[in-house]
């Protein structure tokens, strides 16, 4: 039951809905010192649980019988249900979308039709996750937008400075986490040919690109601290975040069971929401 229970969390894509929920709480918690729901929070978590069911379809569809085991068959055993759940948070975040001001609706467009690009074979039945290199850089600005770019701009922030160094901090974080996910996918990757960091480098050199990533992200909240726009304590959850993800990136090997990915590495960023909000 409770195998089940995590399956229906984690394949039912709540974790991942969950996860870009926390990010878009941690950016409020940032920039006003505290949160309230609204109807952007509810497109994105509806609106992320969609985008990436729509995506497992898709996978198992292009896959067809030579689909391998593990996370496939997961997926395969609750397919009606991802279709189920997909279907009903669509209409939620078609309903929330329209509630959003003019303005918010249009700066939602890019990483939208990023993110449809990025799972439906829309370019001569090619997806944008199957250019070369191009699926992490798409994924790590669509994320950043969503949830940095977008929630300031709810509450009427301007675009300044601090707020710009902040999404590069995110997508720097989102762009580790990342890595791994293309190291569990290197043969599905390879069979497909689509061209990926550790596919190219080797996981090795994947890796230490995700902890470069991780201390470029630390920088970029060193600048916003020194800007007096984080506190200390921000600053240690972040820090604590960082180091936490860069131990799990570390220890990533293609045998890894796939909770381990879309457990534990998407878990961080629900992670590093609690840390920034027990820390500060």
């Amino acid at each position: 039951m409770l195998r089940s229970l995590i399956n229906l969390l984690l394949y039912g894509h709540f974790w991942i809905a969950a996860a870009a929920l926390a990010m878009t709480i941690q950016t409020h918690l940032l920039l006003e010192g505290s949160w309230n729901w609204s109807d952007l929070d509810a497109f994105i978590a509806s609106g992320t649980l969609t985008i990436y069911a729509l995506h497992r379809m898709v996978v198992l569809r292009l896959a067809g019988e030579h689909r391998p085991e593990g996370r496939f068959e997961i997926m395969e055993t609750f397919r009606w249900h991802i279709i189920a759940y997909a279907a009903l948070a669509a209409i939620i975040a078609a309903y929330f979308y329209w509630q959003l001001p003019a303005s918010l609706k249009l700066s939602l467009l890019i990483p939208n039709l990023i993110a449809l690009g990025y799972v439906l074979p829309l370019l001569n039945g090619r997806r944008l996750r199957d250019l070369p290199y191009l699926k992490i850089f798409l994924i790590s600005l669509s994320w950043a937008w969503i949830t940095v770019i977008a929630p300031a701009q709810s509450v009427g922030l301007a675009i300044d400075r601090s707020i710009l160094l902040m999404a590069l901090e995110r997508a720097c974080f989102i762009f580790a986490i990342t890595i791994p996910f293309d190291i569990r996918d290197m043969v599905q990757d390879q069979q497909a040919a689509v061209s990926t960091l550790p596919g190219q480098w080797g996981i090795l050199r994947a890796k230490r690109t995700a902890l470069v990533a991780l201390m470029m992200m630390m920088l970029l909240v060193l600048l916003n601290f020194g800007l007096g726009y984080y506190t200390p304590g921000i600053g240690l959850g972040l820090f604590f975040s960082a180091i936490s993800s860069a131990v799990l990136i570390w220890k990533a090997t293609p045998e890894r069971h796939d909770y381990y990915f879309t457990g534990l590495l998407d878990g961080t960023m629900i992670l590093q929401l609690g840390l920034v909000w027990l820390l500060s």
